[in-house]
């Protein structure tokens, strides 16, 4: 099968390009035809799909992913399978076929098992993104999502019109694009829901971990 494997990397985010793309292709989905497909306003490190972009100062180009990703739909639209990855992120086992879903969502590790009262849903009725207290029973990660081509980028034309409603009223959700996907998952249940261990920080020590989010210094990445 055909799989697009998606990572926006603009800024000082390229740096993590290459030892992502690495890991990508020894851990995942091995076996089926990966095709990385790299949104970045410098010329890539690696071999790829590159779509060139402009740089967006924080929180842009995590606000405006679904807007990115619509971008280059024709390019995505004849794989299988729309795979997104933040870039500072890296395999550390294999990951096969149960990921493979119409709709593929991660459990935050910074919430698995945690009551609902303490998720950080967006909470602004005037939002797009809001959810009522009483609904949601899980937190979903932002970093790490997907499924068949046809309902990920159903689900990123619903969330951009979300954001853009938003932005129309000069409202950003709590967390940006995760508060959108938290909200869409509630509607559209994904099919397929993994473990933390699919998003985990990567000085948690938590065993049996697949996808790690790199430590860095936030401050220093995100500035100009």
């Amino acid at each position: 099968m055909r799989i697009a494997f998606c990572v926006i990397a603009t800024g000082k985010y390229g740096r993590f390009v290459g030892p992502l793309w690495e890991s990508a292709q020894r851990f995942f989905l091995a076996g089926h035809d990966l095709r990385l497909v790299l949104f970045s306003d410098a010329p890539p490190p690696v071999r790829c799909d590159w779509v060139a972009i402009a740089h967006r100062p924080w929180p842009g180009p995590t606000l405006y992913r679904y807007h990115t990703l619509l971008a280059a739909q024709g390019r995505l639209q004849p794989c299988d399978y729309v795979f997104y990855c933040d870039a500072d992120m890296r395999f550390v086992a294999p990951v096969g076929e149960e990921v493979l879903g119409q709709r593929v969502a991660v459990l935050h590790p910074g919430f698995c098992g945690k009551p609902a009262c303490e998720f950080t849903y967006e909470r602004r009725p005037e939002s797009r993104a809001y959810i009522p207290p009483g609904l949601g029973t899980h937190y979903y990660a932002g970093g790490f999502q997907g499924g068949r081509t046809d309902d990920y980028l159903a689900a990123a034309q619903a969330m951009r019109q979300a954001i853009d409603d938003d932005l129309r009223r000069d409202l950003v959700a709590i967390w940006h694009d995760e508060s959108h996907w938290n909200r869409y998952c509630l509607d559209r249940p994904p099919t397929v829901v993994l473990p933390p261990e699919y998003c985990c920080p990567e000085s948690w020590p938590m065993p049996g971990r697949k996808l790690l989010a790199l430590d860095k210094n936030h401050a220093e990445i995100r500035s100009p």
